[in-house]
């Protein structure tokens, strides 16, 4: 695709398949750290949640992170995990919970949670709108 001069410089250089993964991985880790670590240091933030099917029928659970830095709102993707299970407005939280935990992330910070309508998604009781009010009621 680039020609064979492209090819050969390539060649020479000295990494190893596990060596350029192992470094792919630990600037994902990084970005991922820095990431969460703004929005710690917000006073709130909004989180914006979409569950998804792709081409193999796995259901995939994405999350966006909105907040105010410098008076410019940012956006970042937060997270993205399958669910494996059943797809319930529990299984959404208990996702989003098991990575504000692991993250040490508040959820009193959370202002705002936007979902597509969907009843596991916006139900008042056992949807995932019901369950982020119960751990913060502020939001909306």
């Amino acid at each position: 695709m680039f020609g064979e001069d492209h090819v050969q410089k390539i060649k020479n250089i000295p990494l190893s398949n596990s060596t350029v993964s192992r470094r792919i991985k630990d600037m994902s880790i990084d970005n991922e750290a820095t990431r969460n670590e703004k929005i710690k240091k917000r006073l709130f933030f909004s989180i914006h949640v979409d569950e998804s099917t792709d081409v193999s029928y796995l259901s995939i659970l994405f999350v966006i992170a909105r907040y105010l830095n410098v008076n410019k709102r940012e956006e970042n993707f937060l997270l993205c995990y399958p669910l494996t299970k059943r797809c319930t407005g529990e299984d959404i939280f208990n996702a989003i919970q098991d990575y504000f935990c692991e993250n040490e992330m508040d959820w009193a910070k959370c202002c705002g949670v936007c979902t597509d309508g969907e009843k596991s998604m916006s139900s008042c009781y056992k949807g995932l709108r019901g369950r982020s009010k119960i751990v913060a009621p502020p939001v909306t």
